[in-house]
């Protein structure tokens, strides 16, 4: 049996690090739906021949597979299905995006027409549904793949409390993917829940044109600011950390400064983080300013894992 090890964060991302040899069999929390996503990344070995990843309805070698995702070295990827014991038309991509000796990044989107794959930030395929969603109860890797970070994204909008509140020098972490046929997405730090609540610091990438930045108070939109240089574009991934300094939101993308949007409303009335609009968010998170102490929610306890996500300052000593 496969060891793994299990975390999750606000965003109900929840990732398995596997620790062992595939094959890797294991239930769907809650099952899927549309708009779910899965993330995987990971590294084809140099001397791999094959792998597969499949969407079951249930654990055991006899039961269906309503998607069968199989990339071969060397050559195309087969996707397929089984059902009642027979396999169907076979559909392929003769581009094959997954080389020996090379890691990967991909997300299989649930959409109403079928499973949307993603390989390196690009669109690969759409393989349609054979079998309702609600009928896939079991993921399964097999093969020649080592599988680093997987986990299921759930569908936007999202919105959720920020535990403890904003305070200077926190930090938010986003990770994710710009769909090939976004138009815009929206990250909104907020007073409430609510839709009538306040917006703090809106930013708003709109895709082939500028990011715009604003805020929402008692109902009537601010003076908008915006940067024409947008880093975010269709169909590639990005890393964001928006910094919260005593003058304002400052924006990193994919490493280098965007812009700061001065406060407007102050830090400690932003209880709520929310994502819309078109992007794939495959890992978010709050990073605390140093030093850092707080207690472990529930102790600690025998296969669970603490993951860190860092960067060394150039300046560093110890």
């Amino acid at each position: 049996m496969n060891d793994t090890v299990t975390e999750s964060n606000e965003n109900g991302f929840e990732a398995e690090k596997i620790s062992k040899n595939l094959p890797y069999v294991a239930p769907i929390s809650g099952g899927l739906r549309e708009g779910m996503a899965l993330y995987l990344q990971g590294v084809v070995p140099k001397n791999a021949d094959a792998f597969e990843i499949n969407f079951k309805t249930g654990q055991s070698s006899n039961d269906d597979i309503a998607f069968h995702f199989n990339p071969r070295m060397d050559q195309k990827v087969t996707m397929n299905s089984l059902i009642n014991g027979s396999w169907g038309t076979e559909e392929s991509v003769s581009d094959n995006p997954f080389k020996k000796g090379e890691s990967f990044e991909m997300f299989t989107v649930m959409k109403s027409e079928g499973y949307q794959v993603y390989v390196n930030g690009k669109e690969l395929y759409t393989f349609k549904h054979r079998m309702p969603l609600e009928k896939v109860s079991t993921l399964n890797f097999r093969g020649d793949v080592a599988v680093n970070l997987s986990g299921f994204i759930q569908k936007l909008p999202y919105v959720a409390p920020i535990p403890g509140g904003l305070r200077e020098g926190m930090a938010l972490c986003i990770q994710g993917v710009v769909p090939t046929n976004a138009d815009r997405f929206e990250i909104n730090f907020k007073s409430g829940q609510s839709s009538n609540d306040d917006i703090a610091f809106q930013f708003n990438p709109r895709m082939d044109q500028k990011v715009a930045m604003n805020s929402l108070i008692k109902g009537s939109w601010g003076t908008e600011e915006s940067v024409s240089d947008n880093p975010f574009k269709k169909g590639e991934s990005f890393e964001m950390f928006t910094v919260m300094k005593s003058e304002g939101y400052q924006v990193y993308v994919n490493g280098k400064e965007l812009y700061t949007f001065k406060h407007r409303i102050p830090l400690e009335k932003v209880s709520t983080l929310n994502f819309s609009g078109d992007v794939a968010v495959n890992l978010s998170g709050f990073i605390q300013n140093l030093p850092y102490v707080a207690p472990i929610s529930g102790g600690l306890r025998e296969g669970m894992a603490l993951y860190l996500q860092g960067v060394v300052p150039k300046n560093a000593d110890a």
